[in-house]
C-alpha cells in the first residue's frame, strides 16, 4: 500500500520582464543553502493585465533571529529598502519592512540555472530582481 499523498505543483510564475505594481504577500527566512538564509519575499502583482500573479524575490541578508536581520549598505535589500521607505535609520531589519504599500518593481525571467545552463521553457520562471520605488507616494 502505498501511504505517499500526492503532493500538487503550482505551475511557475512566468510574465513579460518589465516594470509592475506590487505588494508583499509573505517575508520568510528561507532554506538553507549556500551556507546561507536568504529572505524570501513573495509579491503579488496587483496591475489589471497580470493580477494575481504571485513572484518571489531573494535577498541576501544576515540573520540576527528568525523576524529580523541585517544587510550591508552596498546590498540590494537596503538599496531596495531606502528607495522605497527611505533612509535606514535603525539597527537592523524585520520581516514587516515592506508589508504596508505597494511598489514599482522590476521583474525578470529567469532563463538560466546557477550553473549558466539554460532552462527549458516550463522551467523558467519570473521573479522580482529590485524593488524601485514605493507606489503610493506618487
Amino acid at each position: 500500500m502505498n501511504d505517499k499523498v500526492p503532493v500538487e505543483m503550482t505551475p511557475l510564475a512566468q510574465v513579460d520582464d518589465g516594470l509592475y505594481e506590487v505588494k508583499l504577500i509573505e517575508a520568510v527566512r528561507g532554506a538553507r543553502r549556500y551556507d546561507r538564509n536568504d529572505l524570501v519575499m513573495e509579491f503579488e502583482i496587483v496591475q489589471e493585465q497580470e493580477q494575481g500573479v504571485v513572484l518571489p524575490a531573494y535577498y541576501q541578508v544576515r540573520w540576527i533571529d528568525d523576524a529580523s536581520f541585517t544587510a550591508g549598505q552596498k546590498s540590494h535589500y537596503f538599496r531596495d529598502y531606502q528607495a522605497c521607505i527611505g533612509r535606514m535609520t535603525g539597527k537592523f531589519f524585520t520581516l514587516e519592512d515592506f508589508q504596508d504599500g505597494r511598489y514599482q518593481a522590476k521583474v525578470q525571467r529567469v532563463v538560466r540555472d546557477a550553473y549558466g545552463e539554460s532552462l527549458a521553457p516550463l522551467n523558467q520562471y519570473s521573479r522580482v530582481c529590485r524593488l524601485l520605488k514605493s507606489v503610493d507616494e506618487y
